[in-house]
């Protein structure tokens, strides 16, 4: 056997062995409920919780003091206008906290969840050509 075929199973057993000492059913629990709401679904956002650590649930987002909500929107509806003022601008932000919230809200319904943490989404925003530190 060559030793690029070796190299290729040592990764694919790494990364299997990595992703399962790293997954959490309950977290995939949690993500399955949140994607079950149809409003949250069709956002163009994804939240979801990343991990679940003594009833604190960490989950994504898409806005922190590290990116203007405004960047973020920019990505989602990129035919919104540029002044933060105008009323669709306005619209967005309010949908967004919106969303947001009910995810929350959904999250904190579970008996073993009793705090959200916001981490921002790094990769999402990666994904869009936006690199955060």
């Amino acid at each position: 056997m060559s030793k690029y075929k070796l190299f290729l199973i040592g990764l694919a057993i790494a990364i299997l062995a990595y992703w399962g000492l790293n997954y959490d059913p309950r977290v995939s629990e949690l993500n399955d409920l949140l994607s079950q709401d149809s409003e949250i679904s069709n956002y163009p956002y994804k939240f979801k919780v990343f991990e679940l650590d003594n009833g604190t649930a960490v989950m994504s987002s898409p806005r922190s003091s590290q990116v203007s909500v405004f960047k973020f929107l920019s990505i989602i509806k990129p035919t919104l206008s540029n002044n933060s003022n105008s009323p669709e601008v306005i619209a967005a932000q309010k949908e967004l906290a919106h969303i947001q919230q009910k995810a929350k809200k959904i999250v904190l319904s579970q008996p073993d969840v009793n705090q959200v943490r916001w981490q921002l989404d790094k990769s999402w925003f990666a994904n869009y050509g936006i690199i955060l530190d």
